[in-house]
């Protein structure tokens, strides 16, 4: 074969993933949903073990398993099936890094991404699934679905923040849009002088007290729930740091510049801002955090990940001083101001 054979070859393939590349996202999804990962999970099954344990008929299960297979998420040893080394880390329910609630919540947009010409052309969200957030539409349901996503989804990126932040000269953080409560759980479980604020509109610290009882007393004592809405309401006074976690990509730039006002107002002289976001890159191509303004086009009237350089501004026209971009995993980076 000659080299532009070759060439066009290599092409072609590399389309022919685009083109199919629906097909990926939904066979991973289809797998999480069964529970596929934990079931292999130290003991690899036989075809025929696969196919009774799910109930599937002979073709069906060859397919599925060979498009497991392709996607490097299973390995066949002799005759039996058995999770890769990706689906051991991070598909394995239980594992500290299971992606199993991200894959759920991107498959959750599956039929929302058939709009995406609408969403592109009208500017608009397609998805109402996320009522952005909890508008007058939103019921009890839709409140808990969203919110119990974001908990399971930010184990990760909250078991990661102390590794990049040191929280011992903190005396008093606030997690605002804090959710359940991951974060604020989390930090108090490793300073154990610690005490948490957790912020967020009425419904969900409802919602995230009756999971705190759930947690040792301990532990639990030292977060107290500030129940408001960060656009409507002052933030709290109180706290040294206040960490926005995943929050500023949800919001079009004025919004984002009213937060960071309010954060300001709120902490003390030499306290800090946290803020720890899916930013772009800043070069050449924006990275894979583009994908996540896919998403937020979908489901959101304003979101999108923006730079370092762009919230650097937005922080530093607030009042925000020594303001440095700390790198942390994948496409997450800490932002970290200081109020003089």
């Amino acid at each position: 074969m000659d080299t532009a054979a070759m060439l066009f070859s290599s092409s072609e393939k590399n389309l022919f993933h685009l083109m199919t590349g629906f097909f990926a996202s939904k066979v991973l999804a289809v797998a999480v949903e069964l529970d596929l990962f934990t079931w292999l999970s130290g003991k690899p099954r036989t075809f025929e073990e696969i196919r009774s344990h799910f109930g599937l008929a002979e073709r069906p299960c060859r397919t599925w398993l060979d498009a497991l297979l392709n996607l490097h998420l299973l390995e066949r040893q002799g005759a039996l099936y058995a999770n890769s080394a990706v689906s051991e880390a991070l598909l394995v329910r239980g594992r500290p890094d299971y992606q199993g609630p991200h894959v759920r919540l991107l498959d959750s947009l599956y039929l929302a991404c058939h709009h995406l010409r609408s969403a592109l052309l009208e500017d608009r969200p397609i998805s109402r699934d996320y009522s952005y957030f909890f508008g007058p539409e939103a019921d009890d349901s839709r409140v808990t679905h969203y919110s119990m996503l974001m908990h399971e989804s930010s184990l990760a990126p909250a078991m990661v923040l102390p590794h990049y932040w040191d929280f011992s000269d903190s005396q008093v953080v606030m997690d605002v849009g804090g959710g359940y409560g991951r974060l604020c759980l989390t930090l108090v479980s490793q300073y154990p002088h610690l005490q948490a604020i957790l912020f967020d509109l009425p419904e969900v610290c409802q919602k995230a007290g009756t999971l705190l009882e759930t947690y040792p007393r301990g532990l639990v004592r030292r977060v107290r729930l500030h129940p408001g809405d960060f656009f409507r309401d002052p933030l709290p006074q109180g706290a040294d740091t206040i960490i926005m976690m995943r929050i500023t990509h949800d919001w079009p730039q004025e919004r984002v510049a009213m937060l960071f006002q309010k954060a300001f107002s709120a902490l003390p002289s030499g306290g800090r801002l946290l803020v720890y976001e899916t930013l772009k890159d800043q070069g050449p191509f924006p990275g894979d955090a583009a994908f996540i303004s896919l998403l937020l086009l979908l489901i959101s009237p304003g979101g999108e990940c923006r730079t370092f350089a762009e919230l650097q501004t937005l922080l530093e026209r607030a009042g925000f001083t020594n303001v440095e971009l700390i790198p942390t995993i994948y496409f997450y980076g800490l932002i970290v101001a200081e109020k003089p």
